[in-house]
C-alpha cells in the first residue's frame, strides 16, 4: 500500500492574508489622517481660525495587529469635533473617515489606492 501524504499550506495562507490587511490598515491610516489634516485647515465657518498648526502637525495613526488608531494627543481635539456646552462641534475626524470610504474599503480589499 502506497503513502499518502497531505500537506496543508493553511499557515501560508492565514499568514498572507493577514500581511494583506495590515497593509490596507496602514493605507487607512494614511488616507483618514491626511483627510483629517485638510479637515482641521478648512478656514471659518468650517472650522475655526488655525492659529498655531498645532493640532493639524498632532494627528497621527498607529498600526497594530488587526486595527489602526487615528487621532490626536491634542486635548482641545475632542472639544473640536464633539463640541461643549459653550462651543458647537466643527468635526474633523468623523468626516475623513465618511468621506474617504470608498478609499478605504479599496485599500481593505488590497487594490491599490492613491492617496490624494
Amino acid at each position: 500500500m502506497a503513502d499518502v501524504t497531505i500537506k496543508s499550506y493553511r499557515k501560508e495562507r492565514e499568514k498572507e492574508i493577514l500581511d494583506g490587511l495590515q497593509k490596507g490598515l496602514a493605507k487607512v491610516g494614511l488616507i483618514v489622517e491626511r483627510q483629517a489634516k485638510i479637515n482641521v485647515s478648512q478656514s471659518p465657518p468650517k472650522h475655526p481660525q488655525v492659529q498655531t498648526g498645532r493640532l493639524r502637525a498632532s494627528i497621527t495613526h498607529n498600526v497594530n495587529p488587526g486595527e489602526v488608531e487615528i487621532g490626536t494627543n491634542v486635548v482641545y481635539g475632542k472639544y473640536l469635533e464633539f463640541g461643549t456646552s459653550k462651543m458647537p462641534a466643527y468635526p474633523w475626524l468623523f468626516p475623513s473617515v465618511e468621506l474617504k470610504k470608498s478609499q478605504i474599503i479599496e485599500a481593505l480589499k488590497g487594490h491599490n489606492v492613491v492617496i490624494e
